[in-house]
């Protein structure tokens, strides 16, 4: 949805719904839609996970030297 609008397109939603109903899908939208607008705001905020990989509380500070200079959610890899 982020990184390549386009790829969301009438095909996709076909496979969805294989799958899932049309009340589904749109919870399922709205939730990825939402939790990327608060990754996005976050990350303008230099805002940093508050857990490890393996689930230990941090700081923003030992959070930041974990993650790098940026949360690896707003790292163009990440949204591969």
């Amino acid at each position: 949805m982020s990184v390549n609008p386009d790829a969301v397109n009438a095909a996709f939603f076909d496979e969805l719904r294989k799958h899932y109903s049309e009340e589904q899908i749109v919870e399922l939208g709205v939730f990825i839609a939402i939790n990327l607008g608060f990754h996005t705001f976050f990350g303008s905020l230099k805002f940093y996970p508050l857990f490890s990989p393996d689930g230990r509380l941090l700081t923003q500070s030992e959070s930041e030297a974990l993650y790098g200079n940026a949360p690896g959610s707003l790292k163009p890899e990440a949204a591969e």
